[in-house]
């Protein structure tokens, strides 16, 4: 996977972010301390991949995969674009169409020096004309 300083930093917010609403999304499946086990360890994760990328993504590939195999009802709140950035396991929760589209932004990324937005923009928009 293609990974630039630009692709690295959009994927890390979206893990920001991603954190930041996950307590909502758990307050009707799972009891707080469950809670707070699930964020803390994926806040572990996130720090890890800030001051130890190779470990932090195993935390994360691994934190992923046992959320979404614990919890798949709440699969839709994962955006895609993280289970690529995670690769690994990760991978098998993408359709067989979003990992064609997530090679082309890589694509676009490595081969025409697009940031990763842009590439992702561009790649969405050539999808829409062609369905």
């Amino acid at each position: 996977m293609y990974q630039t300083s630009d692709t690295f930093a959009y994927h890390r917010q979206q893990l920001v972010k991603f954190t930041e609403n996950l307590p909502v999304a758990l307050t009707q499946i799972i009891q707080e301390e469950q809670q707070k086990e699930l964020i803390t360890s994926l806040q572990e994760a996130c720090e890890t991949l800030d001051s130890d990328t190779i470990n932090g993504w195993q935390l994360a590939q691994n934190w992923f995969f046992c959320f979404i195999g614990n919890h798949p009802q709440l699969t839709p709140i994962v955006p895609r674009d993280l289970l690529w950035f995670l690769g690994g396991d990760c991978l098998h929760f993408l359709t067989d169409d979003e990992i064609s589209q997530f090679q082309k932004i890589e694509d676009k990324v490595a081969n025409e020096g697009l940031h990763w937005i842009e590439a992702h923009r561009q790649v969405l928009s050539e999808s829409s004309l062609t369905h």
